[in-house]
């Protein structure tokens, strides 16, 4: 037989067998989809991909790698061969095939359209973020997560107004009896979006803060903002995440202006035993006017103290004139070893000073800033000056004050009561 016998014979039994005739067109289209994503995916996109990974490839090309843009792209090319090959073949296919297959590659171009533009959105979120100095107030992913959704929404209402066959402005107005029910239903993102962009605005949180919140039990680093959710990395490594909108309506700790000022507060007490406060006898006011901290100190306060006695012709009686105390020396001397501490800053406050007394002894508050927001130089810090102070305290004749144990007891020689 001849060629075009053959071609003759193979319409007449298609023409005889219409329902096996559509299965080849659509066989034929499903290979021509599968032939398209090949070459999309296997050819165009690597060698692209190929040329992004170069040496000079920049941040932004890492970036659109990272975020698989060109494999996104990719699905367009089977999307439009079957589109346009559904409408070529209308007449082989009949109509009712056309309609389902022509809607299912609609569907597929606007949703390949869609993931493309989504996947750009988030490749420049993660441009920005790795930008350094710049954009880290910003919630960047959270604006893209909300431009993303905002972009899937119109792309089904597309979808079905084009399978409804009736216009997108007329389902959009349609849509307006829905409204509370669409409020309903994404009232947490809408509340996200509100919270992320308060968050922006009022400068509340960025990537890299460290934010203390016991509501939910977190202490730690923020690495990342969403649009629900803020993941916080706390200081045993585990992950938290705390919705959003709680950083807006609750409370929570923000250590950024610790960090940012160069300095870390110090305020602690040491308790006195108020037991041995006393007035100090003229040899031990001899003795610690030899302190280097105390050469100045001892000597004005003495001064002062005797004009003022003078003054008001005061007996020599202990109660009536003013005296130096030792615990009022021993004040005097921990202000002036602060203040010359050289990891102490010396622009911030320092205070030494004495709280309201109570069953533990007399409190003698250190208020001080470190001059460092490392948290080890901190602590070792905080640690140095208060082994100092408990240390030097004896030299004063002032007992540091603790709860007597079983041992203290045991001691004294008084019944240990159980």
């Amino acid at each position: 037989m001849n060629p075009d016998e053959i071609r003759s014979a193979a319409e007449g039994w298609l023409a005889q067998h219409p329902a096996a005739a559509t299965a080849l067109v659509i066989l034929a289209l499903a290979l021509a989809a599968l032939l398209a994503d090949w070459l999309a995916r296997r050819v165009i996109a690597a060698a692209v991909r190929r040329r992004l990974k170069s040496s000079s490839a920049g941040p932004f090309a890492t970036a659109l790698l990272e975020s698989r843009v060109l494999l996104r792209f990719a699905q367009l090319a089977p999307a439009l061969v079957l589109f346009f090959g559904v409408r070529a073949a209308e007449l082989q296919l009949g109509q009712f095939w056309t309609r389902v297959l022509g809607v299912f590659a609609f569907a597929w171009v606007v949703t390949a359209l869609i993931a493309g533009g989504v996947s750009v959105l988030k490749a420049a979120g993660l441009y920005l973020q790795n930008t350094p100095g710049s954009h880290s107030r910003l919630p960047i992913k959270g604006y893209a997560q909300a431009v993303s959704l905002v972009l899937y929404i119109l792309a089904g209402l597309v979808i079905v107004a084009y399978a409804a066959e009736v216009s997108v402005w007329l389902l959009l107005s349609s849509l307006g009896a829905l409204t509370a029910v669409l409020l309903l239903v994404f009232r947490d993102t809408l509340l996200s979006v509100m919270a992320s962009i308060q968050i922006s605005v009022n400068d509340v949180v960025r990537l890299g803060d460290w934010v203390e919140m016991r509501s939910h039990n977190v202490d730690g680093d923020v690495v990342d903002i969403a649009l629900h959710t803020v993941t916080v990395r706390n200081w045993d490594k585990t992950l938290s995440t705390i919705p959003t909108q709680d950083f807006i309506t609750g409370s929570f700790k923000n250590w950024r202006g610790m960090s940012e000022g160069g300095a870390r507060r110090i305020k602690r007490s040491v308790y006195i035993d108020m037991a041995t406060v006393r007035f100090l006898n003229d040899e031990e006011i001899e003795r610690f006017s030899k302190f280097k901290l105390l050469e100045k100190y001892i000597p004005d306060r003495h001064r002062e103290l005797s004009d003022y006695n003078t003054r008001i012709g005061a007996e020599a009686l202990a109660v009536n004139l003013r005296r130096l105390t030792n615990v009022g020396t021993f004040r005097a001397y921990l202000y002036n070893y602060i203040t010359n501490h050289p990891k102490v800053h010396p622009e911030r406050t320092t205070l030494v000073r004495q709280l309201q007394s109570g069953p533990d002894g007399l409190p003698i508050e250190i208020y001080c800033f470190a001059a460092t927001t490392d948290w080890q130089a901190y602590e070792d810090l905080q640690a140095d000056l208060f082994d100092h102070i408990l240390a030097v305290a004896p030299e004063f004749g002032l007992n540091v004050f603790q709860r007597a144990s079983g041992r203290d007891l045991r001691l004294s020689g008084r019944p240990v009561v159980t």
